[in-house]
């Protein structure tokens, strides 16, 4: 299943088209990107350098994968007091990483730098399209965009608003038309063909596989 999340990565980079990669906590989200952000130095050793945002508690995961699985990506944790020295250096790595925290300080800066790929982690960070999060992510310019997020509906089906509107702008039309056409009538009204419909838009963009589904293709605990 990761080699598959490999493959469809890979098959959005083709064509440009952002994707959710939205499998269950703890089947490898960080890994499958790190084994595509790997792919596109190997494929293209010009490409740009790119971004991820990630909470602070999962940093450290991000940097202990990267050097155990592919450690010729150059990595810069852009967190921190001095972080703002390295401002200058930013095509000397293939990745950098910061938080949404240090984002919301610096977008002046990062908004002027055109990235490969911008990687949110913990995505439903933006789900609220009204945030300062959302609106700063939206600032970033990239050749393309990914979201990883083991809940990308957390509460309701608006969550999805946010985060797909980042990834693929304008694909679920306005704010105003997606709450009445589908996230009212979905969650309000059970309407089912409002979310066959809603389904049938988002599934190309998006990859989920629970626990159960890949069962026989986790190792033993």
């Amino acid at each position: 299943y990761q080699h598959h999340g490999l493959n469809w990565l890979a098959f959005l980079d083709k064509n440009q088209l952002g994707g959710c990669l939205a499998d269950d906590m703890g089947l490898g989200k960080t890994l499958q990107t790190i084994t595509f952000l790997q792919h596109l130095k190997e494929t293209n050793p010009k490409s740009q350098t790119s971004l991820i945002i990630a909470p602070p508690s999962v940093i450290f995961n991000w940097k202990n994968e990267i050097e155990k699985f592919c450690p010729s990506l150059k990595l810069l944790v852009f967190t921190g007091a001095n972080r703002i020295e390295n401002k200058d250096n930013f095509t000397k790595y293939d990745v950098i990483i910061s938080t949404y925290g240090s984002l919301l300080n610096d977008v002046e800066l990062l908004k002027n730098f055109k990235f490969h790929y911008v990687i949110l982690d913990e995505s439903q960070a933006i789900k609220n399209p009204n945030s300062k999060r959302y609106k700063a992510v939206r600032l970033l310019h990239s050749y393309n965009k990914i979201a990883l997020t083991g809940t990308p509906i957390e509460n309701n089906t608006f969550d999805l608003y946010a985060q797909l509107n980042f990834l693929n702008p304008g694909l679920l039309g306005n704010m105003t038309h997606f709450k009445n056409n589908f996230s009212d009538a979905i969650d309000k009204e059970k309407d089912v063909d409002a979310s066959q419909l809603l389904s049938k838009i988002i599934t190309p963009f998006m990859l989920r596989r629970t626990k159960e589904q890949v069962a026989t293709e986790l190792p033993e605990k």
